[in-house]
């Protein structure tokens, strides 16, 4: 009897780290409001009050990159926007150019793109106030790691929508897919530290850090 209890006992503190840690890999979130709103439909043209058309199509073109999770496409449109603000002497009220540098940044972290970060340190020194950017990206390129994981294992990561609107996902900086409301949908990931993100239409957008193991599912929910 002594002994089938102490069995029993055992069994039970080999199990409790199993149980933590299949407790940490759930997760619920909302999402947070957007630092600027999608523009396709923002005359940024007319707020900088200019009379020509230097910024036609601008506002799409940034939309179309922030949901590509192109950042060296938004690094040309900061660009782009900085001459525009420099020829109009003022800045927009609903975005800047160095709103825009700061995304490509974020996109740019998220994927570890080196390439990527230095297009955008190189848009940087033609945009006014871009030297504290310039340092920003440099000091998490130099963090970016070389490999991920250990081995080839493969761990996965399922996020569950379970507000009323489209999700658009992204998984370590790269546009994965969508989810309609109600939908849940699991994506393959190297095991090691991995990053997730949902954004709605609107730009409403929230995102996880975490760590898998091997052969280990992370469940996201994104609640009302």
């Amino acid at each position: 009897m002594r002994h089938s209890n102490y069995t029993l006992l055992l069994a039970a503190l080999i199990a409790l780290p199993l149980i933590a840690n299949a407790q940490s890999a759930n997760k619920k979130s909302t999402l947070g409001k957007p630092i600027f709103p999608q523009l396709e439909y923002v005359n940024i043209n007319a707020e900088l009050e200019l009379e020509s058309e230097l910024l036609r199509g601008f506002g799409a073109r940034v939309d179309d990159a922030r949901r590509d999770a192109d950042p060296e496409a938004l690094a040309g449109q900061a660009v782009l926007l900085a001459f525009a603000e420099e020829v109009a002497g003022k800045k927009a009220q609903t975005v800047t150019s160095t709103q825009i540098l700061d995304e490509a940044v974020r996109i740019a972290e998220e994927q570890e793109n080196r390439k990527a970060a230095r297009v955008i340190v190189s848009a940087s020194r033609r945009i006014p106030g871009g030297e504290s950017i310039a340092q920003k990206m440099n000091d998490s390129m130099a963090l970016f790691a070389d490999f991920r994981g250990e081995g080839d294992f493969i761990a996965y990561v399922k996020i569950v929508n379970d507000v009323d609107r489209v999700l658009d996902v992204y998984v370590d900086g790269k546009y994965v897919g969508f989810l309609y409301g109600g939908e849940d949908g699991s994506y393959p990931v190297g095991n090691g530290t991995t990053q997730a993100r949902v954004t709605d239409a609107f730009g409403n957008t929230v995102s996880e850090v975490f760590y898998l193991e091997k052969e280990q599912q992370f469940t996201w929910e994104i609640a009302p």
